[in-house]
């Protein structure tokens, strides 16, 4: 039975899954009602006072489809259990920009709220201006007179009521003010609060509609067999004739590295993959493997000179003078795979004159330029329809799958499903880049760093996707993803000299949570714990010095502390480790504090995660729910690449291929999150990334004072957990 139809079936038992559906959940048609009228680019009211709300953003489990509707209905003065809310597309409204690309619409970079909370306030303040306007012009009172509540204008002086609905035709003729008056803090009902999520019901029911549920009349269905080779090629099928004559087989789409298989259902389909007999050629990549890989990359971490990244003071020198009191620490980190639980997948119906797509996608703008370019249907005329994501952690931005979909279906000319198994999906996802690092430092007589040189090498994200995002130097392009939470980390060091060396490599890779971060805070903390260790310094006092001017920092390292009772000794079986990050958004869009404690307690022989404490300053918390969910999330997400998570290759291609062999934390080995929210005044700062980089480091502290061993390589398995005798 699917997991759909078992909810349905549990829910006619009087099951406590019986949750009415939110209406806003129902309205997700991608299109307004010809009813509505439209007060700004995001606000939609019909005649009966119904409003709808625009949402931009994909939700892919983050909170977006309550966070953002919630600014806008806070400003409106919206009825917010009744409002309905649509995904809406293709306006510049909806677009956000990053470095120096042109401004798109996606969902990346835990940039949501930092980029839209102003200019939602903007607009829904500035459609509650013409409704009130509207109100004072029909009761020819002046504005002053006029106040708004739940949906509706009303008449201070003699308590009559004008509802949205009978104003909103008025108002849409009014000119929109490009400054509105916003509200004060102290007005907010919703902003600040903790709002139930809008999305749990449909959820927990089963109704909730993700990219897999797409249904389309005379939709047929297809699976994909792609090169077991990274950049191989596809030479011949072997069994064409075989696969044509499997029952409800309806077409063979080769590709240039892979063989589509479409047929009226999906186990049709996937049956005649799986029985496909196809040879193909391995081309240049056919020695690639993790020992090559490694190779590489440590050979780097010796090389004479890299790329400076960063040049503070004069690090290099008083190394070289001093080599007798040079300590050294060496980290390494593989590739990652996204892995989501809803793996690729697309929709779409190719006509002459439009394409419409359903699908888990997370970057529009990016699927629309390439369903244009295949189909040769103008940008204009392509329509996604997206629903709720099944996670996706920046592997469904690339859109790779949805161009397969788009082939799939011009080659039968009908509706098509494509559907990526397991398998296809983590041998061929876009990874999360290795990387190594070599940290060395001289300190001064108690123990804290004169001097620290930090070197990283690997592959770089930027040169395999963003190139013009490279930054440049005499000495060459450097990456500065490879060096997140290590060159902008917030430690007072006198001489303080970073570099990168890029190891090129074929693999294809893409952004992933948390992106550089993940590996340069793992180093950075590391070391940072390495010094205080050898120096016989208290882990948390030793950052609590190196942070000493930095009042915002101390706060939040001060919150984790204190909550978790650092001063006081642990009980018997239990010991803790700390770490702390300064996470700055790409391009300078936001800076958030983190701090997180780890306890591990031991049980048998071995030592397990049961506790983690989290402290975060993210500036002003729209919705201290999904806030909360955040951590929680974000903490799991962490524990699973920390504990488990590596691709390894050979012969050219991904070694692992579904959850046996790539695991991802079960809900049994989910310790206890402890979220502390420290409030600031400050706007909202990026909050979807920033737990997950420190945790890593936290463990390993943990395990160096439980066994007298630091790991310097994840995943961390489970033999560095084992007790001492």
């Amino acid at each position: 039975m699917g997991r759909r139809r078992f909810l349905e079936v549990a829910a006619a038992f009087g099951a406590l899954l019986a949750v009415p559906l939110d209406p806003a959940v129902a309205a997700r048609d991608g299109a307004a009602a010809e009813a509505d009228i439209e007060l700004t680019d995001w606000i939609f009211i019909d005649a009966q006072g119904g409003v709808t709300l625009g949402l931009c953003q994909p939700e892919v489990g983050q909170g977006s489809y309550t966070a953002l509707p919630a600014i806008l209905a806070e400003e409106l003065d919206a009825d917010w259990p009744a409002v309905k809310v649509r995904w809406v597309m293709g306006r510049d409204a909806y677009k956000i920009q990053f470095r120096n690309e042109k401004p798109s619409q996606k969902e990346g970079a835990s940039t949501s709220t930092t980029k839209f909370y102003a200019r939602l306030r903007v607009a829904g303040a500035a459609a509650r201006d013409v409704l009130v306007r509207a109100a004072a012009a029909r009761w020819q009172v002046p504005v002053s007179d006029c106040a708004t509540e739940s949906g509706m204008v009303r008449n201070t002086r003699t308590g009559d009521t004008l509802p949205y609905g009978a104003l909103a035709a008025e108002a849409a003729r009014l000119p929109l003010s490009p400054a509105p008056r916003l509200k004060t803090p102290a007005e907010f009902r919703l902003i600040g609060k903790a709002l139930p999520r809008r999305d749990t019901a449909a959820k927990t029911d089963g109704s909730a509609k993700y990219g897999l549920d797409a249904e389309v009349p005379g939709m047929l269905n297809a699976a994909i067999a792609l090169s077991p080779t990274i950049g191989g090629w596809l030479v011949r099928i072997n069994n064409e004739a075989e696969i044509r004559q499997q029952p409800g087989v309806r077409a063979i789409v080769r590709l240039d590295d892979g063989v589509i298989v479409v047929a009226e259902r999906y186990w049709q389909a996937l049956r005649a993959v799986q029985m496909l007999d196809a040879t193909f050629s391995p081309g240049e990549n056919g020695g690639l493997s993790t020992e090559l890989i490694d190779r590489l990359a440590e050979s780097g971490l010796d090389a004479e000179i890299g790329v400076t990244a960063l040049a503070r003071g004069d690090a290099p020198r008083i190394l070289g003078q001093n080599p007798d009191q040079v300590i050294e620490s060496r980290f390494s980190v593989p590739h990652l795979a996204h892995a989501a639980m809803e793996p690729m997948n697309a929709t779409v119906h190719v006509q002459p004159d439009r394409v419409d797509v359903w699908g888990s996608i997370q970057s529009t703008d990016a699927s629309v330029a390439v369903i244009s370019k295949i189909s040769g249907v103008a940008e204009e005329k392509v329509h996604l329809h997206i629903g709720f994501l099944g996670g996706s952690f920046g592997g469904k931005i690339a859109p790779d799958f949805v161009a397969q979909a788009v082939r799939a279906a011009m080659a039968v000319g009908r509706p098509v499903k494509l559907i990526r198994t397991r398998e296809m999906d983590i041998q061929h996802d876009h990874f999360r880049p290795n990387n190594k690092g070599r940290l060395r430092a001289v300190v001064d007589r108690d123990g804290y760093p004169v001097a620290v040189h930090a070197r990283v090498c690997g592959q770089s994200l930027f040169a395999t996707t963003r190139p013009n995002w490279l930054t440049k130097t005499p000495l060459g392009d450097y990456d500065e993803s490879m060096v997140d939470g290590i060159y902008n980390q917030s430690y007072e060091i006198p001489h303080f000299h970073v570099d990168v060396i890029q190891t090129p490599l074929p693999i294809p890779v893409y952004f992933m949570r948390s992106v550089g971060s993940s590996a340069g805070v793992l180093f950075w903390e590391s070391f940072i714990t390495d010094l205080a260790h050898k120096a016989g310094i208290d882990q948390y006092q030793y950052r609590r010095h190196l942070l000493r001017n930095n009042p915002a920092a101390l706060k939040v390292l001060d919150a984790v502390a204190a909550a978790a009772s650092w001063d006081t000794p642990p009980p018997a079986g239990t010991v803790r480790g700390i770490s702390f990050d300064t996470y700055h958004g790409r391009g300078g869009s936001f800076v958030t504090y983190v701090a997180e404690i780890v306890e591990l307690v031991r049980k048998g022989d071995s030592w397990r995660v049961a506790r983690v404490f989290c402290a975060i300053d993210a500036g002003l918390v729209v919705n201290h729910n999904t806030f909360i969910a955040q951590i929680q999330g974000g903490i799991g997400f962490s524990l699973t690449s920390a504990l488990k998570s590596e691709i390894t290759f050979n012969r050219g291609g991904a070694e692992q291929s579904n959850f046996a062999d790539y695991p991802l934390l079960s809900i049994g080995e989910m310790p206890e999150v402890v979220p502390i929210v420290v409030e600031s005044d400050r706007p909202p700062q990026g909050v979807g990334e920033i737990m997950v980089a420190p945790l890593a480091p936290a463990i390993s502290q943990a395990l160096l004072h439980a066994t007298g061993r630091r790991p310097d390589r994840m995943p961390f398995r489970a033999e560095v957990f084992k007790a001492s005798a």
